[in-house]
């Protein structure tokens, strides 16, 4: 699979084409798709309707947690290693080339051990973590190369919030579809029974053709590497080198793990909304518990025009910690609703803080790569990437297990929809309000510990753009 340079010149990687910045930014489809149906699925899926009992489901994800302490930094360190003509030439193209068919197919095998914990518990719980760290092993070395793109193709401030900016909405539009799609065949999510079954197959199929088509688009006409001549010519850390680099860079540490602050909402949130919805809001249907996601991530794309707004006045650090704070004032109301359309409203306010996560973590983690690149001459994304992948990952497993602290020893050690008790109730009201609340504090303190702020980041573009001028004269 071959494109042609978009860019002729250094210089003109200050300004990027916009069908370019179109196709690169259809990528945020397949990558939302993928993690945010696997997100929002995969727990209710092995929990309410295949049965696995909360214990299990806690140590599958604790194992898949260690797993990702390997996996993670390894691929990326790995990424930035690579420098092959095969799968389209390049470092990143071949490893989005590669797990391009893996990725739409495991779309559909998430969903089907083919029995249930009851008949065969042994079996479902191995399958169960298998096929997720076969998904997370696929879905790495697609997401993380594609991301890694983001700071070497774009390397301006302005070029950053004009493709920043077209990846939220492209993301949006994604989550759109992850949450959207199944409901169309899933009328209950935690409905347990054959035909709920077949429904999530159908589901997991029509997710992976959406991921087949749209990581397409993105491979074919929205990636631009450097010839392999130029590549070879860069020096590059050994895998476990580049990792080690990384932890060692102080300020990428305390911006990670703010970042899996953040990271906990994410997964608790997808996690447990069909249980709130039901439980505590009296409303069952699918599409009704979609939409209170799906508000939340329209909405969001309404938040990333406010931050990145907010971006180029005070800068991405502080514009990350002013989008915290709002979005702990409109996590908080949450524990105190018990009415659906009510809850409607406070998710819509909760999208706008939404949108500030992922546009700030992105741009900071960019600046942490130019910083590093001005000191070493190296570029090493996909180490600083697979780094921060593998700290945020276990935001998963905080997410399930405050979910189980609150809820296990209460009657829902397997899932009992006849067990609504009082503490089960404020347990879910807990996991939507002043646990991700208490979280995003966190994520504030650490923040402000973070050096890199507006000042300095425009002292690294000059120093970029001087460089650029340099080569080319």
């Amino acid at each position: 699979m071959t494109m042609k340079n978009p860019f002729k010149s250094l210089s003109d990687n200050l300004e990027v084409p916009f069908k370019f910045n179109l196709a690169y930014a259809t990528g945020e489809i397949t990558d939302a798709v993928a993690y945010q149906g696997f997100s929002f699925l995969i727990f209710v899926y092995y929990f309410a309707v295949i049965g696995i009992e909360f214990k299990y489901m806690v140590i599958v994800y604790a194992l898949w947690s260690v797993y990702n302490a390997f996996n993670d930094p390894i691929i990326g360190g790995l990424c930035d290693k690579t420098k092959t003509k095969r799968f389209g030439g390049g470092r990143r193209r071949p490893w989005m080339v590669a797990m391009w068919l893996p990725l739409a197919a495991v779309m559909f095998f998430l969903f089907t051990p083919f029995t249930t914990f009851a008949q065969h518990p042994v079996w479902v719980v191995i399958y169960f973590f298998v096929v997720i760290c076969l998904f997370d092993t696929v879905y790495t070395g697609f997401s993380l190369s594609r991301t890694s793109l983001y700071p070497e193709m774009f390397r301006t401030n302005k070029a950053r919030e004009e493709a920043g900016a077209g990846r939220r909405i492209m993301m949006i539009f994604g989550l759109i579809l992850a949450m959207g799609v199944p409901t169309l065949f899933i009328p209950k999510l935690t409905e347990p029974g054959q035909e709920n079954i077949y429904n999530y197959w159908i589901a997991g199929a029509v997710l992976g053709a959406i991921v087949l088509v749209t990581a397409f688009i993105n491979i074919k006409w929205g990636v631009k590497e450097p010839p392999l001549e130029e590549l070879e010519k860069k020096e590059t850390l050994g895998v476990f080198k580049a990792i080690w680099y990384c932890m060692k860079n102080w300020k990428f540490m305390i911006f990670i793990f703010c970042s899996m602050m953040n990271w906990y909402i994410f997964a608790i949130f997808p996690m447990m909304m069909p249980f709130f919805s039901e439980f505590v809001l009296g409303e069952s249907n699918s599409m009704l518990v979609v939409l209170l996601l799906l508000i939340a991530f329209l909405s969001s794309a309404i938040g990333v025009l406010i931050w990145s707004f907010v971006d180029s006045k005070i800068g991405s650090k502080y514009g990350f910690v002013l989008s915290q704070l709002y979005w702990i004032a409109v996590l908080i109301p949450l524990f105190f609703v018990e009415n659906y359309w009510v809850a409607f409203v406070l998710m819509a306010l909760n999208g706008i803080g939404l949108g500030g996560s992922p546009y700030f973590i992105d741009r900071n983690i960019s600046n942490i790569a130019d910083e590093d690149e001005l000191k070493t001459g190296k570029r090493r994304e996909g180490a600083y990437y697979g780094v921060h992948a593998l700290v945020i990952r276990f935001s998963g497993i905080f997410s399930i297990v405050s979910a189980y602290i609150v809820l296990g020893p209460y009657g829902w050690n397997a899932f009992s929809p006849a067990v609504v008790n009082v503490q089960i109730l404020t347990g879910l009201k807990l996991l939507v309000s002043f646990l991700p609340a208490g979280a995003l504090v966190i994520g504030i303190i650490l923040l402000l510990l973070y050096p890199l702020d507006k000042k300095k980041v425009d002292e690294m573009q000059s120093a970029y753009k001087k460089e650029i001028k340099q080569q080319e004269s």
